[in-house]
């Protein structure tokens, strides 16, 4: 009988206790993982409150998919060494575990930040938003979009967002420079940008930015309208610019079936008087 003055759980007890199913206790006793601390004169099975400890490291250990035999192995005889060897090794594989559910939430963040934004978008309409600085990566070389296609576009895209570590939809274009949008050289050699918070990125500044959206294949949007609107309204608004062109590709492939739905985001800073707009 064990002693009256330590207190004991019976096995539905000690399942609340630790926030699990009673099964759980029947079916690591039956396999002889976790036995409880003893049996009353009734029959009934019940476990002590040091044991909690126990279960836990076990229900752990699980999660990261250890098997039962090793975990068998360990308890049935514990000591420091082996246990601060089965957490080192455990230890590596969660780390990778969770950067995995980093890249997911990563991935989920820009979607839901993405969608909402695409809710209000207005093709061929120029807008004027007052955005904050945040960083950005650019790539170490220029490179020559004038003849490329979409695909080829995503093959020298690849090496730039693995090379930042980015394995799900990142918040990445191209870049011009203004003197070649103010002389109409709306394609051509440019640099790759992310907006990631990395420890080579430089911030882009705060200010009022001039957007406007594009619908259709990325290798149309020098042969369409969509610029010479932007460089009318800036003209026709008095606006100077205040930084490079910015071409933001939005979830192309995994929000539209057809290369004519795709969206790219065209925004520039500009100077202007602070009254003249509000934030959008």
């Amino acid at each position: 009988m064990k002693n009256t003055f330590e207190k004991t759980y019976l096995t539905g007890e000690f399942a609340k206790l630790l926030e699990i199913n009673k099964d759980t206790l029947l079916y690591y006793d039956k396999i002889d993982l976790f036995k409880p601390a003893g049996t009353f004169d009734n029959g009934y099975r019940y476990y002590t409150f040091e044991q909690f400890d126990q279960f836990v490291a076990i229900q752990s250990l699980r999660a990261v998919e250890v098997p039962i035999k090793e975990l068998k192995t360990y308890f049935d005889a514990p000591n420091v060494q082996a246990l601060q060897q089965l957490a080192m090794e455990q230890q590596e594989k969660v780390a990778m575990e969770i950067q995995k559910l980093q890249d997911i939430q990563f991935f989920l963040e820009r979607t839901v930040a993405l969608t909402k934004e695409m809710e209000e978008v207005s093709i061929g309409e120029v807008l004027v938003k007052q955005l904050p600085a945040e960083p950005v990566v650019y790539s170490d070389e220029k490179i020559d979009w004038s003849s490329l296609s979409m695909e080829e576009l995503y093959e020298q895209t690849t090496p730039f967002l693995k090379k930042l570590g980015i394995k799900s939809t990142a918040a990445y274009g191209t870049v011009y420079t203004k003197g070649d949008f103010l002389n109409k050289k709306f394609e051509g050699v440019s640099y790759l940008f992310c907006r990631l918070d990395d420890p080579s990125a430089r911030m882009k500044p705060a200010g009022h930015y001039v957007v406007i959206y594009h619908q259709g294949p990325y290798d149309e949007i020098s042969q369409t309208e969509t610029y010479n609107t932007l460089l009318a309204y800036l003209e026709q608004e008095q606006l100077a610019l205040d930084g490079d062109i910015y071409e933001e590709y939005l979830l192309h492939s995994i929000a539209a079936k057809e290369e004519k739905d795709y969206i790219t985001k065209i925004s520039v800073k500009v100077k202007t008087r602070e009254a003249s707009y509000q934030p959008l």
